[in-house]
């Protein structure tokens, strides 16, 4: 039997707020989901600014929230 798989966009499950901290290709801006109220920091990385080097590297990072059950949507990831 085969799984679906939907894909939302972030800011139907959480509502984004501050900006928390900035680097050169991404923000980290504090969210609350939605459902629960639960707090969270949500790292945006604007990827249209990387380098093909760059994107690798994100890719390979990458691996790290799913080690840490993070819910990824789209682009997003929240830890």
């Amino acid at each position: 039997m085969a799984t679906l798989v939907t894909s939302t966009r972030f800011t139907d499950e959480y509502q984004l707020y501050e900006e928390l901290g900035k680097g050169a290709f991404s923000v980290v801006r504090r969210c609350v989901k939605k459902s629960t109220g639960q707090e969270y920091a949500a790292k945006i990385i604007n990827t249209k600014k990387l380098s093909a080097r760059g994107l690798l590297s994100l890719m390979f990072e990458s691996g790290i929230p799913e080690k840490l059950e993070a819910t990824w949507h789209g682009r997003a990831a929240v830890l």
